[in-house]
């Protein structure tokens, strides 16, 4: 693909994911901001145990179970990670989204639900892209040269691959302002005027 297309396909997820975020709502938005937490956590995990499910069916890849080896087993799971990883993740988020019994009560002020709004939209979209770069790479998502390699493989767009290698900083940025959004924090300043 060129970088044109590269690019007009990731804005145009981008987009989507946009429109998706206002139509769903505030409440919606933060349970997915927290969702997507817990599920990157459990991605990354579940990654990092098809690894040792490989590496304990590599170490007799002579045995069967129905009449199939463990070598072909390894072979398929190494080949199907990343999809495997990725409907798991997709599962979770609809369930999370769906029925998770995580209450939010938002403020009935009307700007201010605007304001949350400008605040929550961006926050989800950087989150729904941060969690399928950790679904899809795993552990590398979080090593800046494999992240450059991997950006540098299918585009040469300075902006993408920026954002790419920028992930762990986005990730620790993110993270900060979903907690600061979503905790009550009350503040009194005392002035002597």
């Amino acid at each position: 693909m060129t970088d044109t297309v590269v690019s007009y396909i990731f804005f145009l997820l981008l987009a989507i994911l946009v429109i998706l975020a206002f139509v769903i709502g505030n409440e919606k938005m933060i349970k997915v901001l927290l969702g997507n937490y817990i599920l990157a956590t459990l991605c990354l995990a579940a990654n990092q145990s098809l690894d040792v499910l490989v590496q304990f069916l590599m170490t007799t890849p002579n045995l069967e179970i129905l009449n199939i080896s463990y070598e072909n087993i390894a072979n398929f799971v190494i080949a199907g990670k990343t999809s495997i990883v990725l409907i798991l993740y997709l599962l979770l988020l609809f369930l999370m989204y769906q029925k998770s019994r995580i209450r939010i009560t938002l403020p009935g002020d009307e700007i201010l639900q605007k304001t949350f709004s400008l605040f929550l939209v961006p926050l989800t979209v950087i989150s729904l892209i941060l969690t399928l770069e950790i679904v899809i790479l795993g552990m590398n998502s979080l090593s800046p040269s494999s992240l450059e390699t991997m950006a540098r493989s299918f585009t040469n767009n300075y902006y993408i691959i920026n954002f790419i290698v920028l992930t762990p900083v986005w990730i620790l940025l993110h993270g900060l302002a979903t907690v600061l959004i979503t905790t009550e924090i009350k503040m009194s300043i005392k002035t002597d005027i």
